[in-house]
């Protein structure tokens, strides 16, 4: 990412936080609700939630990552080091409340070949029975394990009680591991995931 597209980054942050300013929200604005956002008001302020949630991501750079808000759609591009940072960064932002959809066109850096596909993250609904039990959280968190390429090859045990769902076994680096509970915690009827998982040594 060239300096311009990470000084694109910081200035939009600051943009984000001024426009939440200028319609009398108060400091700490970015981080409660956007029922009172409408229309450019509100993407702008859900592109500063994105932008800042990437900042304090250790696996991920906000300044790598140039994030577009477009009626609730984020747009994300830029380059990452990984499959793994991509599928993340992705993740993280369709976990912001009120971002409906998220396009990713991110590029992971030196990869022998673009990958043409412009991957379109979507929270999974699951609407199979209108009363889930454990059993089908269990089953749907699996799927959605097992249809991510960075996941579909770990060796992860999910369990769940009640809608908490708890994640266990071995994987391969903190960014797999965060990106398997990032992948559970957007799975339909979850409501908190415990992340057991362990890094195993290279």
């Amino acid at each position: 990412m060239t300096t311009q597209a990470s000084n694109t980054s910081r200035n939009k942050l600051a943009t984000a936080v001024m426009v939440a300013l200028s319609v009398g929200a108060s400091g700490s604005a970015l981080a409660g609700s956007n029922a009172e956002y409408t229309g450019a008001v509100k993407d702008a302020w859900l592109d500063g939630r994105i932008e800042t949630a990437f900042a304090f991501n250790e696996h991920l750079s906000a300044f790598a990552i140039d994030t577009t808000v477009k009626n609730g759609v984020a747009i994300l591009e830029g380059k990452v080091k990984s499959d793994a940072d991509r599928d993340l960064a992705a993740e993280v932002a369709m976990n912001i409340d009120g971002v409906t959809e998220v396009e990713n066109k991110l590029v992971v850096e030196n990869k022998g070949a673009l990958d043409k596909i412009a991957g379109t993250a979507k929270k999974t609904t699951n609407s199979l029975m209108d009363s889930v039990g454990e059993a089908s959280i269990t089953a749907s968190v699996k799927s959605q394990l097992m249809a991510n390429s960075n996941t579909k090859g770990l060796s992860i045990n999910v369990d769940t009680q009640g809608d908490v769902v708890t994640l266990s076994g071995k994987v391969s680096s903190d960014t797999e591991r965060e990106l398997a509970e990032a992948i559970a915690l957007n799975t339909d009827n979850v409501a908190e995931v415990r992340n057991e998982l362990i890094v195993k040594a290279h």
